[in-house]
């Protein structure tokens, strides 16, 4: 025998492998028999061995498979696949349950595939997916006798399955239309891909492969020998030679499994882009001669096969013709009475799901086209018109569900068309709750009569367009893009009053005024910074179309208040509420006051709607703030403090929920319907800034004032707590927040020190979202030094004998005429016991105020007389009668309230009626 390899390596492929040259090169059977016992125990080892590695190592240190890079688009669109996969054998088994929980894990696929499908487009495989899973779930649902057979679970699942692939597919409705109308597209596709695959592998070269020794079984032997087989395409440099195999037989093969390993040159060589573009050219080529090749033959056929296009090819002409081809046979006239009957064929149409909604408002839109094509009249346009947005606000039955974009946008279009031809025909009329048998189409003789009410379809388009913005992401762009459509709305309601102005009839004003409340809701919120703080003129010759916004309001809303027809209800109230909030935000403070007294809505405030009533609280709102930017501290403070305190300032002015676990979600869902859009929002921050900027200013002084008393009087509950948990801080850091920055100027304004007062008070950024910023810091730095010499007065001047009006004019900055109106006023109301000496112009000071120890024994004096006369009232009440206990506290109350129990006086006023501010309305 020749030498022997103990062991061979290779750089890329190592193989260990025992065999004899000479066995390897021998011609004879005599000479492979004779070395058999020879080898025999030396290749069973290395059979063993080979069994053990299994596959082909790339290194001398550890073991490798094979690795397949793949792109995000393949590996993503595979998991999709088998996904489907799974749905498709669950739905032959009838396994609902496992179809609803794939197409939840499909549902979440797809959405984490997002980035892959936005470059690649929406696969088609999904869309037949999903169509297929609709005509399934709908075929099941209507095969009453299947449904039975199903059990309790998958009869529930198919319900929920049913509603998800309904409510899920809305999204991809487009891309299902076209898929339904050419199914075939995707086997024509694939065919054409192994076409190309089948081709190219006919005529380009064969890879090079290497082979690894693969263990192979031999069924013919009894002993299932196993054998070495070998690639006889190796290289010649390849450690396996050409010729016989040896053979073996061992107890342990049977623990031996097929292995084998293919690699091609090309994995290990950089790819030639130029080379990959030829190829992809090349199958190019190869598909377009296979299509002329077909189109040949179907030519030599004799023509009597058509081929058919896809609608992505045809012109939308030729695509409008063929559906009125299948709409109407060859042998029916297209005329207004056959059209008409059409029209009532698919309005009698029952829509049970919203894709036979949309079937029916795409033949309405064919028949509308077909109207405008065959020039007929006027009244047919406006019936299928009327018809189709009917259908299109019709299209979603939910009422917390807004509308589609795409088909608002048409709807609005279609709207602005009807408008467009009502006013182009004045013979033309809409009646509203008009039977369809006294309708006139046809008869020209008559005058058109059509069942619609323009004014309806654009209240409910405005409708929409609210409830699209509320559904809408505020912080977002798209918001922003939505936002950009009321521009829009606003104009087609213009056209619509111009109409309703030009018409005559009973009903003419009333809804008239239902259309300038619509155009008045679109205003009342706008800041227009050129009549900021200026009156309204109004113009005495009529002319409407040079008038500014304000004579504007004015002018609908006196139409509105004068009047006198059918009984508006709440359009009345709303159009005063608006104009009232419009003069508030103008900064026209008397006129809005005047507006809300004179109107006397804050007395019926509480018969009011919802709506109404979030209106009535958010112009309350507006009104105090107008107050404060005019220096009207005590109104701007009694109109804010009720909503403030509350803790619900959000819901009482629908700008949000808060937290109810009372509530339910039909509840929530109704009062999200409330909501007002972002836009319209009145900043919360600037509406607390004010509320405690009004407190601060009252409340400081008055707690100087009444230092030395025991029992106070809380005028700002939510003041009193800032202030309170301010002091019960160990370590006071400088202000960061709103809150903190107003804290800290009340306990500055408390020592007397103004400066550093109006200095926190000026940190705060909501003051610039006033429009007359710089007016209000003016105000506000006046009434800081005014509050501010009150405050020092009345805690410093127990320690003085006189103050001089020249030193506190200097000290607070403040005209001495202003000093001495302050002071004067201090005096006569008895908070300062005083006098003004003239000559020396300074202030007397009597010193009359009770020390602590003389006012605790006043209030000790004050609790023995109390209770003495709860002891002569047990006594009147043990002769007179019978003593109860609920007899001796309803008079102790009574007593505490301030109550005369022998007069009836309660408090001291006599039964005198007391002048009551506005409150808000609390919502039930």
């Amino acid at each position: 025998a020749g030498p022997r390899f103990g062991l061979a390596n290779c750089a890329l492929v190592r193989v260990r492998f025992v065999m004899s040259r000479f066995f390897a090169t021998g011609d004879t059977e005599s000479e492979a028999s004779s070395s058999e016992s020879e080898e025999e125990l030396k290749t069973k080892p290395a059979v063993k061995q080979l069994a053990q590695r299994r596959t082909i190592l790339l290194s001398d240190d550890e073991d490798e498979e094979k690795r397949v890079v793949r792109s995000a688009k393949d590996k993503r669109f595979e998991e999709l696949s088998d996904i489907i996969k799974t749905i498709n054998n669950s739905k032959k088994i009838k396994d609902i349950s496992k179809v609803v929980t794939c197409f939840e894990s499909l549902q979440k696929l797809f959405t984490k595939s997002k980035s892959v499908i936005e470059k690649e487009g929406v696969p088609r495989f999904f869309i037949k997916a999903l169509s297929e899973l609709e005509d399934f779930a709908r075929e099941l649902w209507d095969d009453k006798d299947a449904k039975q057979k199903l059990n309790k679970i998958n009869s529930k699942a198919l319900a929920t399955l049913r509603q998800k692939i309904r409510k899920y597919i809305r999204e991809f409705e487009d891309d299902i239309l076209v898929y339904r109308e050419n199914p075939a597209e995707d086997s024509d596709e694939l065919e054409n891909e192994g076409d190309v695959n089948e081709e190219a592998t006919r005529e380009g070269p064969s890879p090079v492969l290497v082979e690894a020794p693969t263990l192979i079984k031999d069924e013919g032997d009894s002993k299932k020998a196993v054998k070495f087989k070998v690639d006889d395409q190796s290289d010649s440099d390849s450690l396996f030679s050409e010729g016989e195999m040896s053979e073996v037989s061992d107890s342990d093969s049977s623990e031996l499994e097929p292995v084998g390993a293919y690699y091609t040159k090309e994995m290990f060589l950089k790819k030639d882009k130029a080379k990959d573009e030829k190829g992809k050219e090349k199958k190019k080529r190869i598909v377009a001669q296979k299509d002329q090749k077909q189109d040949e033959e179907e030519d030599d056929d004799g023509g009597q096969w058509e081929k058919v296009v896809g609608s992505k090819g045809l012109s939308q002409e030729a695509i409008f013709q063929d559906k009125i081809k299948q709409l109407f046979p060859k042998d029916v006239d297209i005329n207004e009475k056959n059209l008409l009957k059409k029209r009532k064929e698919f309005m009698d149409s029952h829509c049970k799901t919203p894709a036979d909604r949309m079937d029916q408002i795409s033949n309405l839109q064919l028949l509308h086209q077909l109207v405008v094509q065959e020039n007929m009249n006027a009244a047919l346009w406006v019936r299928l018109a009327v018809d189709i947005i009917s259908n299109m606000f019709e299209f979603n039955m939910n009422v917390f569900v807004p509308m589609k974009d795409d088909m608002w946008k048409s709807c609005c279009n279609l709207i602005g068309q009807l408008v467009d031809m009502l006013q182009s025909n004045p013979e033309l009329e809409l009646v509203p709750d008009l039977s369809e048998t006294d309708e006139n189409l046809t008869n020209p003789e008559q005058p058109y009569i059509v069942s619609g009410s323009i004014l309806v379809f654009v209240e409910r388009m405005d409708d929409e367009f609210t409830k699209i913005l509320l559904n809408t992401d505020a912080h977002s762009t798209l918001y922003v893009e939505r936002l950009q459509d009321e521009k829009k709305v606003y104009e087609l309601i213009c056209e619509v009053q111009k109409y309703l102005e030009t018409r005559k009839g009973e009903n003419c004003d009333y809804d008239l005024c239902r259309i300038y409340i619509r155009r008045i809701e679109h205003l009342y919120y706008k800041v227009d910074r050129d009549l900021f703080g200026k009156e309204v003129k109004l113009s005495l010759d009529g002319d409407t179309s040079v008038e500014d916004t304000a004579q504007l309001l004015t002018r609908l809303t006196t139409f509105i208040y004068h009047y006198s027809g059918t009984d508006l209800g709440r359009i009345r109230t709303r159009a005063m509420l608006c104009h009232i909030y419009y003069h508030a935000m103008h900064n026209r403070w008397f006129q809005a006051r005047d507006l809300m007294l004179m109107s006397h809505l804050q007395e019926a405030s509480q018969t009011f709607d919802i709506i109404d009533q979030l209106l009535y609280n958010r112009t309350l709102v507006q009104l105090g703030m107008c107050a404060f930017r005019h220096g009207m501290i005590r109104d701007a403070h009694d109109a804010l403090v009720d909503i403030q305190s509350s803790q619900r300032s959000k819901e009482l002015l629908a700008q949000g929920l808060v937290a109810n676990r009372d509530r339910t979600p039909e509840q929530e869902k109704v009062e999200r319907r409330r909501q007002m859009p972002f836009h319209m929002h009145i900043n919360l921050e600037l509406m607390e800034c004010v509320y405690l900027t009004s407190a601060m200013l009252i409340e400081v002084p008055y707690l100087a004032q009444t230092a030395h008393e025991g029992r106070r009087r809380m005028i700002s509950k939510g003041f009193h707590h800032q202030l309170k948990q301010h002091h019960k801080q160990a370590l006071t850091g400088p202000p960061e927040t709103m809150r903190e920055h107003v804290v800290a100027a009340a306990t500055t304004m408390q020592m007397g020190n103004w400066k550093q007062c109006q200095e926190y008070m000026f940190s705060i950024k909501a003051w610039d979202l006033f429009v007359n910023v710089d007016e209000v810091k003016l105000m506000l730095s006046q009434k800081i030094r005014e509050e501010t010499l009150r405050t020092y007065i009345f805690t410093y001047g127990e320690v003085y004998n006189s103050l001089s009006l020249e030193m506190l004019s200097q000290t607070f900055e403040l005209p001495m005429e202003m000093v001495h109106c302050i002071v004067s006023k201090m005096i006569m109301k008895e908070e300062l016991l005083g006098s003004l000496d003239e000559p020396t112009q300074s202030i007397i000071l009597h010193h009359a105020q009770p020390t602590q120890l003389q006012m605790l024994g006043l209030q000790l004096s004050e609790k023995v007389a109390n209770l003495a006369e709860q002891n002569e009232e047990m006594m009147k009440l043990k002769h007179a009668g019978p003593w109860t206990m609920s007899t001796f506290r309803s008079n102790m109350g009574a007593r505490r309230d301030g109550a005369d129990l022998r007069t009836g006086d309660i408090g001291g006023l006599g039964g005198a009626a007391v002048n009551k501010r506005p409150q808000p309305v609390w919502l039930h």
